[in-house]
């Protein structure tokens, strides 16, 4: 499912607009064509189902389409009424490929704002037909009123008697109901949205299950960082000091016998002190490249491109003077997802070249990794290879969502997209219904890549 969220708050609209009015004129041709056209899809493919499920190529259509017309509806909404829509943080498969694609469409036909939307596009559309009637009908009887009276004079029903002031009188009242008509055609739409799709408190409960998950996300991602550090200090670090505190030992037992082998020992011990000092500096940089602050993510991306021993393309597309929304934390989590997918590639895909592509859209920041390498990539939480799990991690925390693409045919693409404004991918109250809410967890377990 891919939705992105819009800022929370928008301003005020009047009840009524002309696009309301106007919306209610569309409803009506709506109803009076695919509206049917909807019911009889619907009604076929639940009638054909006992046909050894012949009526899912009714539904499977109808299904797609309306997932697709929920979401212009929350839009519609937005756009015409200024309803503030509470969408949802909908469940994403970590599938790729056509199976992934189709895993989000189950996903989605799974919740119950989606129902609600259909509803909602149906009877909006019944509401909005049943008030375009009233209003042709009144306007045709307030038309043909004023025409008689202007061509014929009175007219005579029965006994009764119609003068042409009548007749007027007739005429506008027909017009005044029908604008009225349309007015409560307007509301009564507006009303729909508010009642059927602007969210309730399972939303919201879904909202907060969705930050559980991306706390334990970031969670996950400190605990592996913490790790990482851990080892490298264990098993870089730690023997160096040790062996630069032996060779520091020795030279103080052989100061005095052996003054030339003391003088070594303290040369070799000050070289091992300059290599334990670049470690540190290069774990340091492993926490938050100094570069990062110093000179921002294009020469970052730069350095890490010019350091491949593969070579690497590098296209950058960022937004300038937009630093702002690019803050700290998103820099980081795209400076160590092409890190790390260029040193996967470096050890684990035997490719010839790869291409670095980031774009900055107001939106998000989209990283997109590839190579020509072997393919057929697995990532599993094993505790054995845990680089890109990590990285999902990392990216989770932000509200985004990684998918490796890795066919056994060879080749590897990676792609991060990592939201740029506050609350963007997550569940949050909003003023829109785009599609696209970043990433969510699906209910099982996230299928890993592993070189």
């Amino acid at each position: 499912m891919d939705e992105t969220a819009a800022p929370p708050s928008a301003p005020r609209r009047p009840r009524l607009t002309a696009a309301a009015l106007a919306s209610v004129l569309l409803g009506g041709l709506l109803f009076c064509s695919w509206f049917w056209i909807s019911l009889t899809l619907v009604l076929g493919g639940l009638g054909a189902l006992p046909a050894l499920g012949s009526g899912l190529f009714l539904l499977v259509p109808w299904l797609l389409v309306m997932q697709g017309a929920v979401r212009i509806e929350r839009r519609r909404a937005v756009a015409v009424h200024g309803i503030g829509v509470i969408l949802p943080a909908r469940r994403r498969s970590r599938r790729t490929g056509a199976g992934g694609w189709i895993h989000d469409r189950w996903l989605e036909l799974g919740t119950g704002a989606f129902w609600r939307g259909t509803l909602h596009h149906h009877l909006a559309m019944l509401v909005a037909g049943a008030f375009s009637v009233l209003v042709l009908v009144l306007l045709w009887l307030g038309w043909t009123a004023g025409d008689i009276a202007l061509r014929h004079g009175p007219v005579a029903l029965g006994s009764l008697t119609l003068s042409r002031w009548m007749l007027g009188l007739l005429a506008t009242t027909s017009a005044v109901l029908a604008v009225l008509a349309l007015v409560l055609g307007a509301l009564a739409d507006r009303g729909l949205a508010r009642m059927l799709i602007s969210g309730s408190e399972d939303d919201l409960r879904e909202q907060v299950a969705e930050l559980v998950e991306r706390r334990q996300g970031a969670v996950d991602a400190s605990a592996q960082e913490r790790l990482r550090i851990e080892r490298d200090l264990h098993d870089g670090v730690q023997p160096r000091l040790v062996n630069l505190a032996m060779t520091l030992g020795m030279a103080k037992n052989t100061i005095h016998a052996d003054p030339d082998r003391a003088s070594d020992l303290v040369g070799q011990a000050h070289l091992e002190a300059k290599g334990v000092m670049t470690d540190l500096r290069q774990l340091a940089r492993g926490i938050h490249p100094a570069v990062l602050t110093d000179r921002g993510l294009d020469a970052a991306l730069s350095a890490l491109a010019a350091r491949s021993p593969i070579p690497a393309d590098l296209q950058v597309d960022l937004r300038p003077g937009d630093r702002a929304s690019l803050d700290r934390e998103r820099e980081a989590v795209a400076y160590f997802v092409v890190s790390e997918a260029l040193t996967n590639i470096a050890k684990h895909s035997a490719a010839s070249s790869a291409s670095v592509t980031v774009t900055q859209t107001p939106e998000a920041l989209r990283v997109r990794v590839e190579d020509d390498g072997r393919g057929g990539a697995r990532v599993h939480r094993d505790g054995l290879s845990t680089g890109l799990a990590g990285l999902t991690d990392r990216v989770r925390a932000t509200g985004g969502r990684l998918d490796v693409t890795s066919p056994a045919d060879g080749g590897t693409t990676l792609v991060a997209v990592i939201p740029l404004a506050p609350g963007t991918g997550a569940a949050a109250t909003v003023r829109s219904a785009a599609p696209g809410s970043p990433a969510a967890p699906a209910d099982t377990d996230p299928q890993e890549v592993q070189r």
